[in-house]
């Protein structure tokens, strides 16, 4: 997706692998694991730096993704 208030994309990476991971833990379906992971990486680079201290950053993530 296109990444509107384009910040920093330091931690993007991270963030994909990271989702990808769950995907696989989780057993997502792989279009699933990837769309997620694509929109959470595109989010982390709407961010000042790699990560955020506001918790509901993250939780809002985990609820659109019914975890």
């Amino acid at each position: 997706p296109e990444v509107e208030n384009l910040q920093d994309p330091v931690g993007a990476g991270d963030a994909f692998a990271s989702v990808v991971i769950l995907g696989v833990l989780k057993q997502w379906p792989w279009p699933v694991t990837l769309e997620r992971a694509l929109g959470f990486a595109a989010r982390v680079c709407t961010l000042q730096g790699a990560t955020t201290a506001d918790p509901d950053f993250y939780t809002a993530a985990q609820r659109s993704w019914g975890i």
